[in-house]
């Protein structure tokens, strides 16, 4: 018998920064994100694998807990045993993580290995969460580890589907009625995303009627993204990233890479492109209604690059006997 659970990733799609300035974005759970596979033990050993990361370690139980010397360096292994220390258990058990999107660069890749891990874990410790229980639950976990943490990954991960985020911080499910082909490609670097909202804020309040008008726009990019959405409509949301981008670009957060890769997903066809997340670094995304192996393919020869869809199931688990 093992169990098998996978909790998904996320990307901005629109609001970016605006969104820390009281106006609304959309985030979406996609199709990549984290398998987690537990495999019962007849002893009291614990083997955790990552493969990703190349890692492989083995601890024991104590009187059916965990002893987990809680170090929290904002390792992804962090999570894991985070979560691992939260159960008793009766027996030990392997775990294998495999994180199938890029660490560190904005799409939820904590979260997911946390909401997986618990699904999976959970279940083996005889625990029936909901939904509602694994997002406040893995919300904490992230808290514990990194100090701080924004209720949104967790939720995309738990929930999956797509989320709008109005004015209020009120997390909103959108029901969308097409799918959206997503090429995500990474820029392989790591840039701190409280630097970059702090410069935006500077630059806010040295101009501010200039980026007042900017939010405002990426208020109403969002808000007409949100309708496209829900008719279904790809060739308005492709013309909004594109305008994201360009407001995204007036507030800073652009680099060279960033731009570079944009252009070259329009320039092999894609529909939209831009920056998601922060900025300085981390991934693009480009929408891809009809061709979405051809740009992945010309992408794909010169940066680290996935393909993925929209998520709407969120986390899920199956007992495979």
């Amino acid at each position: 018998m093992k169990i098998r659970s996978f909790a998904p990733g996320k990307v901005i799609l629109f609001g970016e920064h605006s969104v820390v300035h009281g106006r609304p974005a959309i985030a979406v759970a996609i199709s990549e994100g984290v398998q987690v596979e537990l495999v019962p033990r007849n002893d009291n050993s614990i083997t955790v694998t990552v493969p990703s990361i190349d890692y492989e370690m083995n601890t024991e139980l104590n009187e059916g807990k965990l002893d987990y010397d809680a170090t929290h360096g904002k390792m992804i292994t962090d999570y894991i045993y985070e979560v691992i220390s939260l159960f008793e258990f009766d027996k030990g058990f392997d775990l294998n993580v495999d994180i199938r999107m890029y660490l560190g660069v904005g799409l939820g890749s904590s979260a997911a290995v946390t909401v997986s891990t618990l699904k999976a874990v959970s279940i083996y410790a005889g625990k029936e969460y909901s939904k509602e229980d694994i997002a406040d639950i893995a919300r904490d976990v992230e808290v514990t580890v990194q100090g701080s943490a924004s209720p949104l990954d967790t939720s995309m991960s738990t929930y999956g589907g797509m989320i709008y985020i109005d004015e209020n911080s009120k997390r909103n499910r959108v029901e969308f009625n097409c799918q959206l082909p997503l090429v995500v490609v990474n820029s392989g670097i790591s840039a701190n995303t409280g630097v970059l909202v702090e410069n935006v804020r500077k630059r806010y309040e040295k101009y501010p009627l200039i980026l007042g008008d900017i939010f405002s726009s990426m208020e109403a990019v969002a808000n007409t993204a949100r309708s496209a959405f829900i008719e279904g409509n790809l060739d308005v949301i492709g013309d909004l990233m594109n305008i994201n981008q360009g407001l995204l670009d007036s507030l800073g957060v652009n680099t060279d890479i960033l731009s570079q890769m944009v252009y070259d997903a329009r320039l092999y066809g894609a529909q939209g492109s831009k920056l998601t997340g922060s900025g300085g670094g981390g991934c693009i995304i480009a929408v891809c209604p009809d061709n979405i192996d051809e740009v992945y393919d010309k992408l794909s020869q010169k940066y680290a690059t996935f393909k993925c869809e929209i998520s709407d199931e969120g986390v899920h688990a199956e007992i495979i006997e």
